[in-house]
């Protein structure tokens, strides 16, 4: 589409900010297994070592036979391949700022990020454990009348970060993800905003991301149980009208060892069409993903009261 209706008589020095999502999956998966793959259908092989059996010794017995160690293997392969393709106008570019471009190629950038963000997050159904739940409102006295009762969001994720406990998942670098209206809900319970006060958190080093990997500070909630919480819109949203009552969502709760995804292809490349006065650019991006251990992550159904 031409960007007449971007002529007005007048032009502003900036362009309005656009409203833009926080990208956190993308950042919850390791990248352990990336190496050099680069093309569509590449393939990493990924050997995994079973259980080793113990046995109990005799004195003056021979060992059993030696076990066999057993090879599980999985494969990561990159299967999905997303492009974008715009043109700004020589005339259009003549007239307006060169705003425009930076924002075109900003908006591309991370529309695909947003797009392998959606694709991570629908991982969720590899979890291992699966739980529903139905958090209410909590109606608390000085001390929480609801406190300990299933029926809070808060007391729903400590349930989240035992079953973590129980699959022998590390405490350290633990990791949830939830959609905004259970963040509300926390906010008015006392026993999440006692522990997370900025002073506490400015205090803890967090061990699952930190803004070297480029998780937006915007994100994290704080923690439960030593667990990071993370908001994001783009947590899987399964019936109902987003963030009203009777909205269906999952929250995954999982470890960075869980997940692995790897980006095949990142290439971006400008052009002059020969049958057009513009410049134009195009990008094109290859990544996959896979759930390597499926025992480290929980993925438990959340209804709005």
């Amino acid at each position: 589409m031409s960007l007449n209706e971007f002529n007005p008589i007048l032009w502003a020095d900036t362009l309005l900010p656009a409203l833009r999502a926080n990208l956190v999956f993308g950042n919850l998966f390791n990248d352990n297994y990336e190496g050099t793959i680069s093309r569509m259908g590449d393939t990493v092989r990924i050997n995994a070592i079973g259980d080793i059996t113990i046995s109990s010794y005799s004195k003056d017995t021979d060992l059993a036979a030696p076990q066999s160690l057993s090879d599980a293997q999985t494969s990561l392969v990159i299967s999905q391949a997303k492009y974008y393709n715009f043109i700004v106008d020589d005339v259009d570019m003549a007239q307006n700022h060169p705003q425009v471009m930076t924002e075109a190629m900003s908006w591309a950038a991370y529309d695909l990020a947003l797009g392998i963000d959606n694709y991570l997050a629908g991982f969720y159904v590899d979890a291992a454990t699966q739980i529903s739940g139905t958090p209410a409102y909590p109606v608390y006295t000085a001390v929480g009348a609801s406190a300990g009762t299933t029926g809070t969001a808060y007391d729903q994720l400590v349930q989240v970060s035992q079953r973590l406990s129980e699959q022998k998942v590390p405490k350290v670098g633990r990791w949830c993800v939830i959609p905004p209206w259970i963040t509300t809900l926390l906010l008015m319970d006392p026993r999440f905003t006692s522990f997370n006060t900025p002073e506490a958190n400015s205090q803890i080093t967090n061990a699952s991301l930190d803004a070297a990997q480029g998780l937006s500070n915007d994100a994290y909630r704080g923690r439960i149980l030593g667990m990071d919480v993370y908001e994001s819109i783009n947590a899987p949203h399964i019936s109902g009208t987003v963030g009203s009552a009777s909205s269906v969502d999952i929250v995954l709760a999982s470890h960075r060892m869980a997940f692995t995804k790897a980006l095949g292809l990142a290439k971006t490349e400008a052009y002059r069409p020969p049958l057009r006065f513009g410049d134009a650019v195009k990008g094109l991006t290859l990544y996959g993903a896979k759930t390597v251990r499926p025992q480290a992550a929980v993925a438990a159904t959340f209804t709005h009261p």
